[in-house]
Order: C-alpha cells, then structure tokens, then sequence
C-alpha cells in the first residue's frame, strides 16, 4: 500500500539526482528566456528555410499532429488515462499524471502571459495565443516521459526499456520539428519548450517520490491461527 509521507533531507539526498536534473533544466529554461533576443537572428533564419521543405503530402500529417497533441487534447487524454490507472488502483502513478500535465499547463500559460511573445506570421495554420514557450513540445515530453516512467518501473528487461527510451525522444522531438514546420513556433519558442518540460517531468517524479511512501502490505496473524 502507499501512504503520503513528509519529505526529509534523507528522502531528498536519496532522490538527488532528479533534484539536479530539474534545476539543471530550470537554469537552462531560464538562460534561453534570457537570451531570446541574441537568437532572434537564428530563429527569422530557421523561420526563412522551413517554407522550403514543405510538401503537400506531409502538410497534413504535420497538421494532424498539431492537434493530436494539443495542450487540451493531452490533458483530456491524461485525465482518461489517470482515471484508468486510479480504477485499477495505482494512485501513485495517476496522480503523477495530474500533477504533471496540470503543473506543466500552467507554467506554460503562466510563461506566455509573462513574456507575451507574438508568433509567426507565416504560419501554416492559424494558432491564437502567445508564442513563448512551445506548450506541445513541453507538454509532450511531460505525457511521454511520465508514461516511460510507469513503464520503465514495470518492464525490467533491456529490449523494452531500450524502445521505450528511443520512443520517449523521439515522439517529443517529432512534435517540437512539427512546430516549426507550420511555422507557428520561433525555434527559441521549441527548445524553451523543450527545457521547461525536462524540468517540470524531473521535479514531478521527485515530488511524487518524496511524497509517497510504499509500506508492505503484511496481515497479522491470528492468536488462533498458527
């Protein structure tokens, strides 16, 4: 069974590695909204060149991801998910999910307002709201990652975790390429999006794991048993 415990410096230093890692993504979060303007010239050059790889077969697939992977459309699907996992009675693992893409919904909305950064206006799609941080690519790499995190903890062997590994990268940075292909992201807007996701993915699992203790679930034994 599990119950919620109160996090001590022992319980912190055990898990000190995704304490590192979510301050080494903050930082880096932090020093590209910093230096965004030192990469405008970078991003009006990948903003010029995208135009000229797009193709009317691949237009579509790149639309259709968009929406499958829409701040909304993850949320809905992590809410069923959440409620599949709670059913079957891993409350950890379904309120790592809530908290997770709720926590990462509201940084990234929390961000936009604050920098108000406008998008594109080249873009294939119309896309409304600001344009600083990429909130399909944080949020993907938070859906991916909280799910290879349950199945890292379940499948043991090399193989499946070696897949799982390969397909939690490579699915957010397909989803991050899908951006700047519609020309609804700056490429600082994709790699913000990309470090505030790593950070938010690292401090929920460090989170879940300092607030949730596992206690075996023994029965005593009867006096009149033996």
């Amino acid at each position: 069974m599990t119950t919620l415990s109160v996090p001590t410096l022992k319980s912190i230093t055990a898990n000190r590695q995704y304490l590192a890692l979510s301050l080494a993504f903050l930082i880096t979060f932090l020093g590209v909204l910093l230096l965004r303007p030192h990469l405008l010239s970078f991003d009006l050059t990948i903003n010029s060149w995208v135009p000229t790889i797009h193709s009317d077969w691949a237009t579509p697939i790149a639309i259709a991801i968009s929406y499958g992977f829409d701040t909304y459309s993850l949320l809905i699907l992590s809410l069923a998910i959440a409620g599949y996992l709670f059913y079957k009675n891993h409350r950890p693992h379904s309120l790592l999910l809530l908290v997770a893409m709720g926590g990462n919904a509201a940084f990234v909305a929390l961000f936009k307002t604050l920098v108000q950064s406008p998008r594109p206006l080249n873009g294939v799609i119309i896309d409304t709201g600001y344009s600083f941080p990429s909130g399909h690519t944080a949020g993907s790499i938070v859906f991916c990652g909280v799910l290879a995190y349950f199945a890292w903890q379940h499948w043991k062997t090399t193989k499946p975790r070696t897949l799982l590994i390969i397909s939690a990268a490579i699915i957010p940075s397909v989803v991050g390429f899908d951006r700047l292909y519609l020309n609804v992201h700056w490429f600082s807007d994709v790699l913000g999006g990309c470090m505030l996701g790593l950070f938010w993915l690292a401090f929920s699992i460090l989170l879940i794991k300092l607030l949730i203790k596992s206690k075996p679930n023994t029965k005593k034994l009867s006096p009149n048993r033996r």
